[in-house]
């Protein structure tokens, strides 16, 4: 296995080729080193579950669902296998996702607009993530929301994507 290229480190480059340097070539047996890259090469090229390789959905291709007063969720992918979905989740000015427990992660990135949650305001850019066993308080958003959210796939998000 070769080490890295350090040129284009600049300043910091004979630091780093030194390090790089102390760390012993690493050396598999060939039979192991091809069966570990067909493997990967495997994976990288297994298609989706309807055969292909890339999944889009299109602004305006998906259908807005209402989940709660104020909030409709389009689904963006769903992955029935490990129990995860990803949705974008639409919130009218004066909506509120009530107070839940996390029994798995979920991940929040604010597209549009802002939402509220303990005193403190996040908007377009700001990301968060609520690791398992957090109680979240209710969130609010004063003037609307357009949230990009991977979590868990719930009962109540199952029961939402398959009507």
């Amino acid at each position: 296995m070769s080490k890295p290229s350090t040129e284009r480190l600049g300043d910091h480059a004979d630091v780093l080729s030194a390090l790089l340097g102390a760390i012993p070539d690493a050396t598999l047996d060939p039979s192991r080193k091809a069966r570990l890259r067909e493997r990967v090469l495997a994976r990288a090229a297994a298609p989706a579950e309807d055969g292909s390789l890339m999944h889009i959905l299109r602004a305006d291709q998906g259908e807005w669902r209402t989940f709660l007063p104020r909030i409709d969720l389009k689904l963006l992918r769903l992955d029935a296998g490990r129990r995860t979905q990803t949705s974008l989740w639409r919130l009218a000015p004066g909506a509120v996702i009530p107070a839940h427990k996390h029994t798995g992660e979920e991940e929040c990135l604010i597209l549009e607009g802002g939402v509220s949650w303990d005193g403190v305001v996040y908007g377009p850019g700001d990301y968060l993530l609520a690791r398992p066993g957090l109680l979240h308080t209710a969130f609010h958003s004063e003037h609307g929301a357009l949230l990009m959210i991977r979590s868990e796939l719930t009962p109540e998000l199952e029961r939402l994507f398959a009507g």
